[in-house]
């Protein structure tokens, strides 16, 4: 299944940070085998919570040398993708069933989008045959690139904010080329506000349903994770943790939220496949 997370707006709703936890959850709590990227050329955040640097630093490179979205591209437009293709290409975290594909370290964007417009599709279905789920964190707002992806993803997550005019603002003028379901996640989410999920579902009933929605709370312990690169170590401590405190939250409300997103997707592959 290929499930693309996205924003309709930079930096409102923790869209990286999301798609992480969701992807650690689907690894090591549903067991799924999952392949994690990104195809965001400026704000390509996604490595450095997991290994502690970012395939775009220089000081970086050797690491990432062999691996990544740029040299698995190379391999697809020579012959189609075996296992191992994919997993040379990725890097892989012990006990958790998720791989990721570092991101592109190009320098010009117009030429990575263009290359990435003509080819993304065919290869992450080629990606998709080996594995349970395909997580892909996009570029926010409307950029042609995460609109291609959009348009062929099984479930497109909408990432938004407990901020009802932002609410309001996109779901009067969504995304109109999704094949997939939708999913409506909030991120850095704040269950004291006024404004929590059973308000928004009830203001919002036409389009946020119980089974469409659900939140990732906002977690200090796990933000000093992600800027430490350690979020891996911070899932693993705290999975089976029994303190009652706001880690405990956290995880079930990710748990939740991972096992609606998936169910959706599901359901969105049985009506494709219904409609063949």
């Amino acid at each position: 299944m290929r499930i693309v997370f996205w924003s309709p707006y930079h930096g409102q709703a923790g869209t990286t940070s999301n798609i992480l936890a969701v992807s650690l959850i689907a690894g090591m709590v549903n067991k799924k085998n999952v392949i994690l990227t990104q195809t965001q050329f400026d704000m390509n955040n996604l490595e450095a919570p997991l290994v502690g640097v970012n395939s775009k630093n220089k000081e970086s490179i050797e690491y990432f040398r062999g691996t990544g979205l740029d040299t698995l591209l190379r391999s697809y437009k020579a012959s189609p993708l075996s296992h191992e293709d994919i997993e040379n290409c990725c890097i892989s975290f012990e006990g958790t069933n998720v791989r990721l594909l570092p991101g592109s370290s190009k320098a010009n964007r117009t030429h990575f989008e263009a290359e990435m417009e003509a080819s993304i599709n065919g290869l992450f279905s080629n990606i998709e045959k080996h594995y349970d789920v395909l997580l892909i964190d996009v570029s926010s707002g409307i950029n042609d690139l995460s609109m291609k992806i959009i348009k062929d993803c099984d479930l497109l997550v909408v990432n938004l904010s407990q901020n009802i005019g932002i609410v309001d603002d996109y779901l009067s003028h969504p995304v109109q080329n999704v094949n997939g379901e939708v999913f409506y996640l909030l991120g850095n989410y704040d269950y004291n506000s006024k404004y929590n999920l059973s308000s928004i579902r009830r203001r919002f009933f036409k389009h946020i349903e119980r089974d469409n929605s659900g939140v990732i709370p906002y977690n200090t312990s796990y933000m000093d994770a992600q800027n430490d690169g350690t979020v891996i170590n911070f899932f693993r401590n705290n999975l089976k943790t029994t303190k009652d405190d706001s880690n405990k939250y956290f995880i079930e409300k990710v748990t939740t939220s991972t096992n609606k997103i998936i169910a959706l997707a599901e359901t969105s592959i049985k009506k494709k496949e219904a409609n063949r």
